[in-house]
C-alpha cells in the first residue's frame, strides 16, 4: 500500500499517516505564513523559554529513569547564580559507564514514507554497512525541526510521534519494559532528546512541550529531558567530595530560538548542570538547531554570536562570582551537531593558512568537526552554495570580560587573533557537481520534479491570477479604445499583429533586464520589494506571452462573444499554469539568495536520499562518526499485526544503507587549547 492508502488504516495504527509537504502550494504557503507571522510576536512577547525557569533542572542520568509518564527529577528549589562551594554537599552523579553508542538525526516530521523509513532503520538492533557492525543507539538525539510544515498536536501525531512509535513499539516485559528502566543502564530502553527547530517554534513552542518534555514514551523510546534543552553527562566520572573526577563526554542540546538569543532560565541551567561539573579534559557535543557557523560572515559574528558567547563563557571557562573573573574550565567542544539544512556537510578546524582540501583526505583526530546531517525525512537540500573557508570568532579575551561583548570588527586589546579557521571537507551530499543539476530541475517540463506537478494547485492558483489580471488590464484598455473585450481583441487581429506580438513577447524580458540591472548598480538587488518587483516582472512576461498567442488566433466572426470570451479565458488560463509556472520556477533560480532561492529545492520536495549519524563513544576516550544513509526509501507498505498491535512493514524490506563517508574518529582532547 501507499501512504495515501495506509490512511484508511488510522484507526489500527494509531495515527494518520501523511504524504510529503508541497512545499509551494498555496495552502502549505499560507498556512506557513500565517504561523511565521505568529511565531514571530511569540518570539516577541511570549517566549515559552521564560517560563521553562520553573520546569524540574535537575541533572538527566541514564542510570536512573524516570517512571513512564512521570515526572524524572525533583523541582529545583534554590534559586540564584551558584558558586563551586554551593555543590560541595550534593550528590555526586553516579559514574557513567565507558562505552555508548548514540544515534543523531534530524529534519524527520515530514512525509511518511521518508519518516518511517529513516525511523525503522535507527530502531534495528544492529546495523551491518560496510562491515562494521553497529548497534542501535543507547541515546536518540533529534536534532531539530521534528514536524512540518507547522507545530500542532496533530501535526507532531501523524508526522512524527505515530511513524517512531509504530517504528519501535514499546514491549510489555524483558529488557525495554518499565521494570527493566531501572535496572541499569544496560537494561533500560533507549532514549529520546529533541531540540526544537523553527518550526518547532511556529506555535510558540507548545506542542514541543507536550511531546518531549513530559517523560512520556515515543514507541520504545523514553523521553526524560524536562526543558526545550538538555545537558546529559555520557562518560567519565564527576569530581565530588573526597575524590577526583575522570574527564568524559558531554552532550548538550541548545534552544537558540530561531537563533535570536538564550534566554537566563537556559544559561542558568547549564551553569548549574555543566559549568560548574566542568573539568580539564572533559569534551562535548553540542547540538544547535542550524549551522550558524555557516552564515558567520567576514569574520564576523552573524547568527553565531549567541552559540560562541554560550561556547566561550560557559563551556570554555566559567564565571567565578567570587572573583568576578573568568576561569578556564579545562573543557572543550569537539563535535558540533546540527541539522536545519537538509544535507550533508562536514567543516573541520584548521591552521589559518591551510586552505586546500588536499590537507583533509586523512581526518586529523585532534581536529574538531562540525557536521550539518539534516537527512531525517525532510526533502533534500542543495550543498553547492556551500562557503568553503570560514572564519570564526577567536578565543575569549581578558578574564573579567564577557564574550558577548566583544565585537570581532574592532581592533584593541579584547581581540586575541584573528579567528578560529574551518574548512570544507570534500565529501558533502548532495555532492557539489550533482548539487548543481538538482535546482533546474524544478523548471523542466519533462521532470517529475516540475513546478506544478510536484506542488498541486500552484499553477490551478496561477492560472486564476493571470486571469483576473488579464480582465483588469483588458477592460482598461478597451474602455480607452470605446469598445466591447471582444471588438478590442478583433480590433487587434485586424491591425498589424506581428510588430504587436513581437512588442509583447520582448517588452517583459526587457523590462526584467532593465530592473534587474539597475537595482544590482544600486546596490538593492536583495531587497524586498525588488525581489518582489522582479517576481511581477516574470509573471507580466509570461501573461504577455499568452496574450500573444490570444491575439493570433483568429477567431471567426461568427462566434458569439461569450464564447471567444471564456476561450480567451481558458488560454489565459493554461497560459498561467503552465508558463506562468514556468516563469516562477525561472524566477526561483535566477534568484540567487534569500527565502526565495531556497524554494528551487523545497518546491521539488526529494523525499530520497535520507540519512543519519551514528555514533560510538569508545573505552579510549575517543569518539567515532559514522555517516549513514540510504539512496531510496520505501514507498510499498503492508499492514502487519503483533502482540503490540498492528505495524507497518516494507513490501521489499528495508532499503541497504551505505557510509556516506569513512567514519570520523574524534579525540577527547583536541589539537588546540
Amino acid at each position: 500500500m501507499k501512504s495515501r492508502e495506509l490512511a484508511k488504516h488510522h484507526a489500527a495504527l494509531g495515527f494518520t499517516p501523511q504524504t510529503a509537504v508541497r512545499w509551494l502550494s498555496p495552502l502549505s504557503l499560507a498556512r506557513t505564513a500565517l504561523k511565521v507571522a505568529a511565531a514571530t510576536v511569540f518570539a516577541d512577547f511570549g517566549d515559552k523559554r521564560e517560563l521553562e525557569g520553573s520546569f524540574p533542572a535537575d541533572p538527566l542520568r541514564l542510570d536512573k529513569l524516570p517512571v513512564p509518564g512521570q515526572p524524572a527529577q525533583p523541582v529545583v528549589s534554590s534559586r540564584g547564580l551558584p558558586s563551586p562551594a554551593d555543590l560541595e554537599d550534593e550528590p555526586a552523579a553516579a559514574p557513567a559507564t565507558t562505552e555508548m553508542w548514540l544515534d543523531f538525526t534530524a529534519d524527520l516530521g515530514d512525509g511518511f514514507d521518508a519518516t518511517y523509513t529513516v525511523a525503522s532503520l535507527l530502531a534495528q538492533d544492529t546495523l551491518t554497512v560496510d562491515g562494521h557492525e553497529l548497534p542501535r543507539g543507547r541515546v536518540l538525539v533529534l536534532g531539530g525541526d521534528e514536524v512540518y510544515p507547522v507545530a500542532s498536536p496533530a501535526a507532531y501525531e501523524n508526522r512524527m510521534a505515530g511513524p517512531y512509535r509504530t517504528a519501535f513499539p514499546p514491549v510489555s516485559s524483558g529488557p525495554g519494559s518499565a521494570d527493566a528502566a531501572h535496572n541499569g543502564p544496560h537494561n533500560a530502553p533507549p532514549v529520546m532528546l529533541a531540540l526544537p527547530g523553527n518550526h518547532d517554534w511556529y506555535d510558540g513552542l507548545t506542542s514541543f512541550i507536550r511531546v518531549f518534555t513530559r517523560q512520556r514514551s515515543i514507541g520504545n523510546w523514553r523521553t526524560i529531558q524536562t526543558r526545550s534543552y538538555f545537558a546529559l553527562r555520557l562518560t567519565g566520572i564527576p569530581p565530588g567530595p573526597g575524590r577526583n573526577g575522570t574527564p568524559g563526554w558531554w552532550l548538550l542540546g541548545l534552544d537558540s530560538q530561531l537563533g535570536q538569543y538564550i534566554d537566563e532560565p537556559q544559561l542558568d541551567y547549564f551553569y548549574r548542570n555543566v559549568t560548574l561539573q566542568l573539568q580539564p579534559g572533559d569534551a562535548i557535543i553540542l547540538c544547535v538547531a542550524a549551522p550558524f557557523w555557516v552564515d558567520a560572515t567576514q569574520p564576523g559574528w552573524g547568527e553565531f554570536r549567541q552559540v560562541n558567547f554560550f561556547e566561550q563563557d560557559y563551556l570554555r571557562r566559567r564565571f567565578n562570582p567570587e572573583t568576578g573573573l573568568f576561569d578556564a574550565t579545562g573543557a572543550s567542544v569537539r563535535l558540533w551537531l546540527t541539522g536545519d539544512l537538509h544535507h550533508y556537510s562536514r567543516y573541520e578546524d584548521s591552521p589559518s593558512h591551510l586552505h586546500s582540501h588536499n590537507q583533509h583526505q586523512t581526518t586529523d583526530p585532534g581536529r574538531t568537526q562540525m557536521i550539518t546531517c539534516g537527512l531525517g525525512g525532510a526533502y533534500l537540500s542543495d550543498t553547492h552554495g556551500l562557503p568553503e573557508h570560514l572564519t570564526l570568532p577567536a578565543a575569549p579575551a581578558a578574564p573579567g570580560e564577557s564574550s558577548s561583548v566583544r565585537d570581532t570588527q574592532r581592533s584593541g586589546p579584547q581581540q586575541t587573533g584573528p579567528g578560529r579557521a574551518f574548512t570544507r571537507t570534500t565529501t558533502t551530499f548532495p555532492g557539489q557537481g550533482n548539487s548543481r543539476l538538482l535546482g533546474p530541475q524544478l523548471a523542466n517540463p519533462f521532470s517529475q520534479f516540475w513546478l506544478p506537478i510536484r506542488n498541486p494547485g500552484f499553477g490551478l492558483s496561477l492560472g486564476i491570477m493571470h486571469v483576473v489580471a488579464a480582465l483588469a488590464l483588458w477592460t482598461v484598455f478597451s474602455a480607452f479604445r470605446g469598445e466591447g473585450f471582444v471588438d478590442s481583441l478583433r480590433s487587434l487581429s485586424r491591425g498589424d499583429t506581428p510588430v504587436l506580438v513581437i512588442v509583447l513577447i520582448l517588452a517583459g524580458p526587457l523590462l526584467l533586464a532593465i530592473a534587474s540591472l539597475s537595482a544590482r548598480s544600486l546596490g538593492v538587488a536583495q531587497a524586498g520589494i525588488v525581489v518582489f518587483a522582479r517576481g511581477a516582472l516574470y509573471q507580466l512576461s509570461a501573461l504577455a506571452v499568452s496574450t500573444a498567442v490570444v491575439i493570433l488566433v483568429p477567431w471567426p466572426e461568427i462566434w458569439p462573444d461569450v464564447v471567444i470570451l471564456l476561450l480567451v479565458l481558458g488560454l489565459v488560463h493554461l497560459g498561467g499554469w503552465a508558463l506562468g509556472s514556468e516563469a516562477f520556477a525561472l524566477y526561483i533560480l535566477a534568484t540567487p539568495s534569500g527565502e526565495v532561492a531556497s524554494w528551487k529545492m523545497s518546491g521539488q520536495a526529494i523525499e530520497d536520499h535520507k540519512g543519519f549519524l551514528r555514533i560510538h563513544l569508545s573505552p579510549d576516550g575517543n569518539l567515532t562518526v559514522y555517516p549513514l544513509m540510504v539512496d531510496t526509501v520505501c514507498r510499498d507498505w503492508q499492514l502487519a499485526t503483533n502482540d503490540d498491535g498492528a505495524r507497518l512493514v516494507p513490501v521489499t524490506g528495508l532499503p541497504a544503507v551505505r557510509l556516506l563517508e569513512e567514519p570520523i574518529t574524534i579525540a577527547r582532547k583536541g589539537n588546540t587549547p
